[in-house]
Formats: C-alpha cells, sequence, structure tokens
C-alpha cells in the first residue's frame, strides 16, 4: 500500500510579479500567503516580472519564504519571467532547462526533470505562458509541445491563454472590445468573427494531453474573469498531465476566494496526484 502523502502542484499567474502600479507588494505578500497555507511540493508561477533583477533578489526570496527551491527562465517578452519552485527533500531538480523553444515562444516553455522521493522514474515538468495575442502563433507554441503528449510522466503546466473544447461560449460580445477580437475568437476567411478560439487547446488535447477537469467530471470553475468589471469568467490556467502519466489524479481545484480575487487577475490552479505503482 502507498501510504506516501499526495503530490501537491500549483499553477498560478501573480500578475506583474505581485507588484502594483505604485512599485507595492501587498498583492505578492497574500500570494506567498495562500501558497504557504496549500504547502504545494511543486509550484509553477508565471509572470515574475522583475524577479531577476539584482541576481534574482526577488525570486530567492520567493523561494525563501515557501522554503522552497527555485528555478527561473526567462522570458523573451515583457519581463514575464517563469519561476518553477519545488519543495526538498521530497522533490529536487536532476536537471533544468529554462527554454526548451530555443526562443521560438513568444514567453518561453521550460522543462524541469523532478525526483520525487521514493519514486524511481522522474516527473518532467513543462511551464509556459502561451501567446497572449495571436491565436496562430498559440497553436504553433501548441503544436511544439504536442511532442511531449505521448511520453510518460509529463506535466504541463502554466497560463495557457486559451479555453477548452465544451468550456461555455459566450452569449454576448460586450465584454470584449472588438481592437482584441482577433486574440480570442476564430476568424473566418471572410474576415468575420466567430467563436471563441480553442485550437491551441483542442491541439494539446487531441495528442494527448489530458484536461482533468473534463476527466474527473468536475464543473466548470474559472481561472480569470472576476478582476476587472465586464469581462466574463473563463479559464486560461492548466495542470495537464499526459495519458501516459504514472501519478493518478486525485484532485483538481481552483482557489476562488475573496482573498484570491484580490491577489491577481488569475487564480492558482492546484492539483493533488498519488504515484500509482
Amino acid at each position: 500500500m502507498n501510504a506516501q502523502p499526495a503530490l501537491c502542484v500549483v499553477s498560478y499567474n501573480t500578475l506583474n510579479g505581485g507588484r502594483d502600479r505604485d512599485g507595492s507588494l501587498h498583492r505578492l505578500i497574500d500570494q506567498l500567503d495562500m501558497l504557504k497555507e496549500l504547502a504545494p511540493d511543486v509550484v509553477c508561477l508565471q509572470e515574475g516580472k522583475r524577479w531577476d533583477e539584482n541576481g534574482g533578489e526577488t525570486a530567492n526570496a520567493v523561494a525563501a519564504a515557501l522554503e522552497m527551491e527555485p528555478r527561473l527562465a526567462r522570458s523573451a517578452s515583457h519581463g514575464c519571467h517563469l519561476v518553477t519552485l519545488v519543495r526538498p527533500p521530497r522533490v529536487r531538480f536532476l536537471r533544468f532547462y529554462p527554454d526548451i523553444a530555443e526562443g521560438n515562444f513568444h514567453h518561453t516553455v521550460s522543462r524541469a526533470v523532478l525526483q520525487v522521493e521514493g519514486v524511481g522514474t522522474p516527473l518532467h515538468v513543462l511551464h509556459t505562458h502561451l501567446d497572449p495575442f495571436s491565436p496562430a502563433d498559440r497553436v504553433a507554441e501548441a503544436r511544439w509541445l504536442t511532442q511531449y503528449a505521448d511520453r510518460d510522466d509529463i506535466l504541463l503546466v502554466g497560463d495557457l491563454n486559451t479555453e477548452a473544447p465544451g468550456d461555455p461560449e459566450p452569449m454576448t460580445w460586450d465584454w470584449l472590445p472588438p481592437t482584441q477580437y482577433s486574440s480570442n475568437r476564430i476568424q473566418h476567411p471572410d474576415g468575420s468573427y466567430g467563436d471563441l478560439d480553442k485550437a491551441a487547446m483542442s491541439a494539446l488535447l487531441t495528442a494527448g494531453f489530458v484536461d482533468p477537469a473534463a476527466d474527473l467530471g468536475l464543473a466548470f470553475a474559472r481561472t480569470a474573469g472576476h478582476w476587472r468589471e465586464g469581462d466574463r469568467d473563463h479559464r486560461s490556467d492548466y495542470i495537464l498531465p499526459t495519458r501516459h502519466l504514472s501519478w493518478q489524479m486525485q484532485s483538481y481545484t481552483v482557489i476562488d476566494t475573496p482573498r484570491a480575487r484580490g491577489a491577481a487577475d488569475h487564480l492558482p490552479v492546484v492539483a493533488h496526484l498519488r504515484r500509482t505503482f
């Protein structure tokens, strides 16, 4: 019988690294308090803006507050760096690759090869933040990631900036300015716009990644949409295993509380996985 506790994995877009326009870090403090309560084993944080400055001072301070070990992957755009953290001694980095796409992503995609205590085979965590502006570029990034979809023990984690097949379509487009149609909607050959563009997620799922919310039969739960008045609830943030993951998805949750809604424009996504033997 496996007596090990479930492995806790979290994905969270911090919104400008938890820093407000006045430079204050009160949101980051709230974010760290939430993460401490979750006691995660692996954390993937997006938009670590300015976290690389002064030798990674902020990234190291975040890691120290969480009692975790960090690896930073620099973004090619907007300083939206990615930070992957693990909690030793249970989880350790074997190898870390900060840009496995060699500069071909709008931000980047990293790969962490992790050793989980008591588990013989490594766990591979792909961490990314897909292009927020271009459906075509998102699909290109997703197609690059599909090469991992038939491999063992892979998790794809991050802000994918796409909704999934089966997620609700908008009843109206009043929430979306026409200037943003090209970033979010299918464009027909005649130039008109249709439904939400979900092609990137469709490519990932068709290739072999699994949407845990759909697989577990969970009710729709937003990961974004609460921040601005007039926005709509939608999913953007995911922890996607492949079909060949030798871990069972025990639970999959979005932390949607008043504190979480005030801490960032995205909500933390939490997965608990238990090793199968």
